[in-house]
């Protein structure tokens, strides 16, 4: 038991800034969900409609700069900077290339589904505003993440945590004028809250930049390998996959906003508030996969795979415990939380009901994002990918539907039957993936046996 206090001192030292700068990052929405939750709720419908569609193109991109985690935690550690640089300019490269490509997907074509999902007029014109304002933005987000993602992995977790909670202040601050249209500002609504993440997300990167360059003990990013910004092949083979997961990922939980808006506008407003709690609560999860990545690159290369196990142990238990507190928590108060975000009696009523459903599948969420970790820090993405779309597409979604709009019992399920059918996809999600890391883990342990035995240092 002494032998695990180590790993979970090791294991800490990461998670606990992680969690905080994540869990500021992701408040950024909860803070949009708030502000126009009270606003209006054809505008907290529209945001949420926006955000189910933006989102999986956003995570998609973000995804990719994932893949910069266990390419560059060996070279940090191991103390070969120069490939550092050249990682973080594919990084650069990827941004502004699928960045482009995705930011003119968000602004010309996804609001056109906003437009055909939505049953409101003010809903679809909102909307589509929403995501016309914020797609510039894209792009830049998705580089934040890659200089976030190189600060952990350096283990200096301490400024993404700063740059985080001034980026929520100012969007908080933003909102408050653009939203409501206070101090002489233009009342917005929803494209008031695009307009504040979209500066803030700008600022955020500047922020990066300037204490990387000027103000950082030791520089990270030191110089732009233009000979490597357009060639990117090695982040996109361990990144494209991880993008490609992380989409499907948060398209488990957008395919929900999207089937449910036939249920109407009211259901898509008790959708997003679904969302912005579940990502609330998902954020020490998040947390949990990136020092998952980082710790098993970085315990592979130095202790080999029994410094891998271990530290997934001590990882899944922390987050056992972690999901258990969440579970009670919503279960105890699932009919105050909705409250906080809307004032519409109808909105509360349903968001309550799915409260009960979605603190049932905390379990599988932990296991699956763990794992998906864990497989990164191997640099396996590739099965993740598979998994997900797998989870998404032969389970969740066909099950989901069935469930409310077919089923025996489709009359009192009704949108329930979407959220039954996406903790069943996750289920099967995160027995996948725990057979995978098994799998990968007794081969990587064959293959060091196999060079013992040939006198091999591996």
């Amino acid at each position: 038991m002494l032998d695990r206090w180590p790993v979970l001192k090791e294991v800490l030292h990461l998670l606990m800034p992680m969690v905080l700068t994540l869990t500021l990052e992701l408040s950024i929405s909860m803070v949009d969900t708030l502000m126009l939750g009270n606003y209006s709720p054809y505008h907290l419908a529209a945001v949420g409609l926006a955000s189910s569609l933006w989102t999986p193109v956003g995570c998609f991109l973000m995804g990719i700069t994932f893949g910069l985690t266990p390419l560059v935690t060996r070279h940090l550690h191991g103390r070969q900077m120069k490939m550092v640089n050249i990682y973080m300019s594919q990084t650069l490269g990827v941004c502004l290339t699928v960045g482009l490509l995705a930011a003119l997907t968000v602004a010309f074509i996804l609001p056109h589904f906003a437009m055909m999902m939505a049953t409101e007029e003010e809903t679809q014109r909102v909307s589509a505003q929403y995501l016309q304002i914020l797609a510039p933005a894209i792009p830049a987000l998705a580089f934040t993440v890659g200089y976030k993602n190189l600060f952990e992995a350096a283990g200096r977790p301490n400024f993404p945590l700063i740059a985080a909670a001034i980026g929520l202040l100012m969007n908080a601050g933003l909102n408050y004028l653009f939203i409501y249209g206070n101090f002489g500002f233009p009342e917005m609504g929803a494209a008031g809250a695009a307009l504040a993440s979209t500066i803030s997300i700008y600022f955020s990167i500047t922020l990066f930049f300037v204490y990387d360059k000027f103000f950082s003990p030791k520089t990270l990013f030191t110089k732009i390998k233009t000979k490597y910004l357009f060639k990117f092949g090695i982040l996109l083979n361990v990144g494209l996959p991880a993008g490609l997961a992380f989409s499907f990922e948060i398209g488990l939980f957008s395919s929900m906003t999207w089937l449910i808006s036939s249920f109407g506008d009211l259901a898509i407003g008790a959708g997003q508030i679904i969302m912005s709690y579940t990502s609330l609560l998902f954020t020490p999860l998040m947390a949990m996969s990136a020092v998952t990545a980082i710790v098993v690159a970085k315990s592979l290369s130095k202790e080999g795979v029994e410094g891998v196990r271990k530290r997934m142990r001590v990882i899944v238990g922390l987050g056992l415990v972690y999901v258990f507190v969440c579970f009670v928590v919503t279960q105890t108060f699932n009919e105050t939380i909705p409250t906080f975000f809307s004032s519409d009696p109808d909105i509360i009523a349903m968001a309550a009901g799915l409260l009960i459903i979605s603190s049932a599948y905390q379990v599988a969420d932990m296991l699956q994002t763990v794992f998906t970790g864990g497989l990164r820090g191997f640099r396996d993405t590739r099965f993740s990918m598979i998994a997900f779309a797998i989870s998404l597409f032969v389970l969740c979604l066909p099950l989901g539907y069935w469930l409310a709009h077919f089923s025996p019992w489709a009359t009192e399920l009704n949108v329930r039957g979407f959220y039954i059918g996406l903790g069943s996809g996750l289920a099967l999600l995160s027995l996948l993936l725990i057979l995978r890391f098994r799998f990968v883990v007794n081969r990587a342990l064959k293959r060091k046996i196999k060079y013992e035995e040939a006198g091999v240092v591996a």
